[in-house]
């Protein structure tokens, strides 16, 4: 199966860990909102993205990730999403990692983007909705019932000053326990290692 971009649409708001543990109710981190912020929308998010951590976690990589931009209102924010399918050498792309992130006009705006997307995780989630230490200004972890496609849909949203990311690893064949466990980390580490690349 070819995975293609289609509708990419930019994180909502904390769009997207010291470590895979996670517990408490997540809620938006407490900071200043004053100013723009640390970050300049990204453009180009592929040749920023080591998705090394997570074919090594989930599935080896199926193909070359393929980037687009953005944001329908620029003047509100905008950014890039990059996606890079993975799957069993020789059977084609059997799911995929896309990473959204998303430059806000200030860090007010990215801070109530991240708080709405907070609030419709809860209704979306298959469990509980986790808070993730260490990472930004505020991050949390779920796995969505909202894609029927993708019986596995793991996603871990975070907000950095006006930045948000989000991260999601969606498989269209259930991932085991040990795939989920290994991924929350590799996701974390993805959103780690790229946050230093886009700060303006």
């Amino acid at each position: 199966m070819v995975l293609a971009l289609g509708s990419l649409a930019g994180c909502g708001g904390g769009d997207g860990k010291a470590s895979a543990d996670a517990g408490g109710t997540p809620t938006a981190a407490a900071e200043p909102a004053n100013g723009p912020g640390d970050y300049r929308p990204p453009t180009d998010l592929c040749p920023k993205l080591d998705f090394g951590p997570l074919t090594a976690a989930v599935a080896p990589a199926d193909g070359s990730p393929k980037g687009q931009r953005t944001g329908a209102d620029p003047a509100e924010g905008s950014g890039a999403a990059c996606l890079q399918g993975f799957g069993t050498t020789g059977t084609g792309a059997n799911g995929r990692s896309v990473v959204y992130c998303t430059a806000w006009k200030d860090v007010a705006t990215a801070i109530k983007q991240y708080e709405y997307v907070l609030s419709s995780a809860s209704k979306q989630a298959q469990d509980s909705v986790a808070q993730v230490s260490g990472l930004g200004g505020g991050a949390f972890r779920y796995e969505s019932a909202e894609e029927a496609a993708f019986p596995s849909d793991l996603r871990l949203v975070v907000r950095d000053s006006n930045l948000g990311c989000e991260v999601q690893v969606q498989s269209l064949t259930l991932l085991t326990g040990q795939q989920v466990t290994a991924a929350w980390p590799a996701m974390t580490e993805t959103v780690r290692t790229l946050l230093p690349k886009l700060r303006s």
